[in-house]
């Protein structure tokens, strides 16, 4: 004769993954649609272009958690140089997402400086971006930078992250 109960016991590690896969989905189904990122539930679209790429990115840049050049000073200058060159036409000198380009864009560009834009890519995940760029936001690929001035454009887009909430 069997219990009900020893029917559930057999089975509670399956219900419990059930259960646990359904939190994480519904979870991360928040996260993606900026539920996470903004308590009235609207998100940007330029968030919600970020969120879609995120998926994009390889596996293996989106566990990088450090750059492997240091942000010493001289890659911070040269990640300096780089941004003017090349991304502030569309995130504007100081990276707030304001250069002149930003205006005719259909999606805005990032905004360094934006809390909440910060913690949505890590290292390895910005890294890729600039070289594959993406359609999704209209971001180009940056395929004439060497590896190194990559990292080093990094480094700078997380100081002026580290500027902006000093100064806040």
């Amino acid at each position: 004769m069997t219990s009900k109960c020893g029917n559930f016991s057999k089975t509670w590690p399956l219900h419990t993954a059930l259960v646990l896969t359904s939190l994480v989905t519904l979870s991360s189904s928040a996260f993606a649609n900026g539920k996470a990122h903004n308590p009235d539930g609207e998100m940007t679209e330029h968030m919600q272009s970020m969120m879609a790429v995120k998926e994009d990115i390889p596996e293996e840049y989106r566990i990088m958690n450090r750059t492997p050049v240091t942000p010493d000073e001289s890659s911070l200058q040269q990640g300096g140089e780089l941004f003017l060159e090349n991304c502030s036409v569309c995130h504007g000198e100081k990276g707030d997402g304001k250069g002149p380009a930003s205006k005719a864009m259909k999606v805005p560009p990032a905004n360094f400086l934006e809390k909440k834009h910060s913690k949505i890519y890590g290292p390895g995940e910005k890294y890729w971006l600039i070289g594959n760029g993406t359609g999704k936001t209209g971001m180009p690929a940056f395929t004439h930078l060497t590896p190194a001035q990559r990292w080093h454009l990094v480094n700078y887009i997380f100081l002026l992250q580290k500027e902006e909430k000093a100064n806040q």
